[in-house]
């Protein structure tokens, strides 16, 4: 503000120097300049000096005369000024109070014990707030900037002959209040502050600041809908606060301070899931566990959006409300919230908060970064995006509306890998982290003992990746004897089972508990049938102090770490297994797959049955329906599955069949992008041909066709992904890709899954969400597909999530595609043979 005022200036080094001690020189320019409102001019003032070291010339002889000519600064002696000595902090708040009328002789400000007086009476009008120093030393630069600043906002006074006393001066100003047509200036009587006096500087009282908006083309600042204007600050942190503006008359575009009014307190600061209702009857509100009181009768007061977003104000009660027994959702547990005070009596008379989304980024590209949960495509060019944002991070996004530059921000929000310790049932359910209880968010699900990489804002825990999972807990029953291995007690009993073991290994094993209940030989309790219907199925473990073992099935209430199970069901042509996948669901690589073959319930193995564990590897391996005598394996399968970069992955697995067998254990195209319509071209031998210049991942090169045009093959644009067969000299074989998509998930992996949604004609296929996985020697381009060229650096990275439209909730297509089935290759039928993709993310 003082630097906006004239008043203090920098080095011409373009430094402040903030810890160097200011001069008794400095110190006379600077209420040099206050005196005069901003005018540093002291030309009129330079002279013979009476002090003997202010030699004709000295670049502060005007300043120095004034000031002395005026009793606000005496010399060391009567011939010396001492300019370059440095000012304590009570010498130059001796030097305001003077400004501010206080004489010196009255007021005791000179003499012996000058300084105590001194220091007193600057106490008692504020001049030391906020400085942080001795002020019996040299006064640092950013302290004395300080205390002047403190002296423009302390009152003016004058001295009474009548009363023998200093009185305050009376002058007017204006407070703007809020009224049913607007904001209205309000006159008001107040004291005649030093910046009043001396830089015409009006303090205006604002009930509420309710919006700071960066304004265009400039790096200036409007608040409350353009009632302030060209301020130089961002004074967002103030909003919902009653405050002080400090103007150069009447000008309310030169603004040169805001400051919250003494009366207004942030009381308490917070996120949305962490209020509750106060003691009922009571006019209270609880946040992060602290009881706070409410001015009003009940907490129905209004609660406003950071920058006033009329379409989400609400009231206290909803907002606490909106955290009920069904609704956690991160995007409002995890909205920030003030309590304010803004009468100075204590009580809570106001709130705001800022909406929110909370999810992982999908995707991140040289132009922009996705963000899922509502986040939306935000731009490099248009948005704050802080440092260090990458694809799998999870990100706070806080849409332009509610920030004050006018682009959104994203940011990195903080990841904690920890244990989780406990759980208790809920509404929500609760995890113990580090002897914290922590609420669950909306689709967070978290077993005891497992690691995860977790997010934590305020008390919810709003993401869990497993990092440590109990997936390695997992078994497999492949048989169970039908009589008691031993009888323990009177009716206590075991059984032997055959359990397979996720590392390949299997053992005879004793169970003697299930779901932690003894097995017994009497009737109506736990026994061997119901180990018996487990037969098949994938159980989690524990090994007991005798070797015997605890098991409990694998279902709906256990689901050893992972997001889903799906229970015994066929699904693509009568078997569960099909093409790669399980259901339809993408299979891991590492997954781990129990298959059992030549199985009857009930019925003694076939020849050839077999019971082995494998990785989803090798089980993707298989491709396309594995036939025998011409038929479809018929697989029963279960399976335990997580979401991640948008797709779910069969994390372990059973594949059941009654077939007696064993456990089971590239095409010449080329691909390119073009970057010109076909046109008639000119090949070395001189004859006119149909040609195509192409990118095809490394340089543009141009293709020929034998034939008039290609029409005859396939029409070619500009901007097609085409695949092609080279005979000699020439090209055949063309197929143009059909599809056009966006890209809603992709693992980052070689032959890993890839989920698109289709488009035609720009618009979304209904039902056009697919799931499929890359081909082994998939060929990836990446172009500008606004300006039809190649861009180098193609890879697995490339291929990105899509953004969204201006609505934030449509997709835009970023992706181009061939399947094997387009091109006649039966064994990649149904996976992406060639991708191309948009470096910006947003096909032309």
């Amino acid at each position: 503000m003082l630097t906006a005022l004239g008043v203090i200036e920098g080095f011409p080094d373009g430094s402040f120097a903030p810890d160097a001690t200011i001069t008794r020189a400095q110190a006379a320019k600077m209420i040099y300049t206050i005196w005069n409102g901003g005018n540093a001019d002291a030309s009129a003032f330079e002279g013979k000096s009476v002090f003997t070291d202010v030699y004709s010339g000295h670049w502060a002889e005007g300043y120095i005369n004034f000031c002395y000519t005026n009793g606000i600064i005496n010399g060391l002696s009567a011939t010396k000024f001492g300019p370059d000595d440095s000012v304590t902090g009570t010498q130059l708040a001796k030097m305001l109070l003077i400004c501010m009328g206080y004489q010196a002789d009255k007021s005791g400000l000179e003499g012996t014990g000058y300084s105590q007086r001194t220091n007193a009476l600057a106490t008692q009008n504020g001049l030391y707030v906020d400085v942080a120093t001795s002020v019996s030393q040299a006064m640092p630069r950013q302290f004395a900037a300080q205390l002047m600043y403190n002296a423009l906002k302390a009152d003016t006074v004058v001295w009474s002959s009548d009363r023998n006393t200093y009185e305050k001066v009376a002058t007017t100003s204006y407070r703007l209040e809020d009224t049913s047509s607007g904001q209205i200036m309000v006159p008001v009587t107040v004291y005649e502050t030093m910046g009043k006096k001396c830089m015409d500087l009006n303090t205006i009282e604002v009930a509420r600041l309710t919006k700071v908006e960066k304004e265009a083309n400039r790096d200036t600042y409007s608040l409350n809908d353009g009632r302030f204007t060209r301020v130089a600050n961002d004074y967002s942190n103030l909003i919902g606060q009653r405050v002080n503006v400090l103007q150069k008359g009447n000008d309310s575009s030169k603004v040169y301070g805001v400051y919250a009014h003494e009366d207004s307190t942030v009381v308490a600061t917070g996120f949305v899931g962490q209020l509750e209702n106060g003691t009922v009857g009571d006019a209270k509100i609880k946040l992060a566990g602290t009881e706070y009181d409410l001015d009003e009768n009940d907490n129905a007061m209004s609660v406003y959006s950071v920058n006033d977003d009329a379409t989400v104000r609400t009231t206290l009660a909803a907002l606490t409300s909106s955290i009920s027994a069904s609704s956690h959702a991160a995007n409002t547990v995890a909205q920030p919230i003030k309590l304010i005070d803004n009468n100075g009596d204590g009580d809570v008379d106001f709130a705001v908060y800022t909406p929110v989304a909370i999810g992982e980024v999908t995707s991140v590209t040289n132009t922009s970064v996705t963000v899922n949960n509502g986040g939306g495509t935000k731009k490099f060019a248009d948005d704050t995006i802080y440092e260090g944002v990458a694809k799998n991070d999870y990100a706070r996004v806080i849409d332009k509306k509610y920030v004050s530059e006018g682009g959104s921000h994203v940011e990195k929000l903080d990841v904690v890998n920890a244990k989780v310790e406990g759980l208790r049932t809920g509404a929500p359910n609760e995890a113990r982290v580090d002897g914290t209880w922590y609420k669950l968010a909306n689709g967070v699900s978290v077993d005891t003992n497992t690691t995860y990489d977790l997010v934590i804002i305020g008390n919810y825990i709003l993401f869990a990746e497993e990092t440590e999972g109990s997936v390695a807990n997992v078994a497999f029953i492949s048989g169970v004897k039908t009589t008691p291995d031993q009888i323990v007690g009177d009716n206590n009993v075991s059984v032997k089972v055959r359990m397979y073991f996720n590392d390949g290994t299997n053992a005879e094993v004793s169970v003697s508990k299930l779901n932690g209940t003894n097995l017994t030989s009497s009737r109506g309790g736990v026994g061997i049938a119901d180990v018996r219907r487990l037969e098949t199925k994938m159980v989690t473990y524990t090994k007991l102090s005798d070797g015997t073992y605890d098991i409990e099935a694998v279902g709906g209430g256990n689901l050893a770490g992972c997001d889903t199970y799906a229970p015994d069901a066929k699904g693509l042509n009568a078997s569960a297994y099909h093409d790669s996948k399980i259901n339809g669901v993408s299979i891991a690589d590492d997954a781990v797959i129990f298959v059992k073959t030549g199985y009857t319930a009930g019925s003694p193995l076939t020849s050839n049955s077999e019971t082995k564990v494998l990785t989803g590897a090798q089980v993707k391996d298989w491709g396309t329906d594995i036939m025998n005598a011409g038929s479809v394996v018929p697989f029963d399968g279960t399976y335990l599955a997580e979401e991640a970069n948008g797709i779910n992955y069969i994390q372990a697995a059973t594949l059941v069949t009654n077939v007696d067998m064993s456990v089971p254990g590239s095409s010449d195209l080329a691909y390119a992008y073009a970057v010109v319509n076909e046109y008639d071209g000119v090949n070395e031998a001189g004859e006119t041909k149909a040609a195509v210049d192409v990118w095809n991942g490394s340089s543009t090169v141009t293709l020929y066709a034998d034939a008039s045009n290609l029409m005859s093959i396939g029409s070619v644009q500009a901007g097609d992904l085409i695949a092609y067969s080279v005979n000699g000299d020439y090209i055949e074989d063309v197929t143009v890709a059909q599809h056009e998509a966006a890209v809603l998930g992709f693992d980052g992996k070689a032959e890993g899954e890839l989920r698109v949604l289709d488009f035609v004609g720009g618009s979304a296929v209904a039902g056009g969400d697919t799931t499929y996985t890359l081909a082994e020697d998939c060929v990836i381009l990446v172009v500008d597909d606004l300006a039809n060229a190649g861009v180098e650096g193609a890879s697995l990275d490339s291929i990105q999530e899509a953004g969204y439209d201006s609505t934030g909730t449509n997709r835009i297509p970023n992706v181009r595609y061939i399947l094997g089935s387009d091109i006649g290759d039966s064994d990649n039928a149904n996976k992406v043979v060639a991708i191309v993709i948009d470096e910006s993310n947003e096909l032309a």
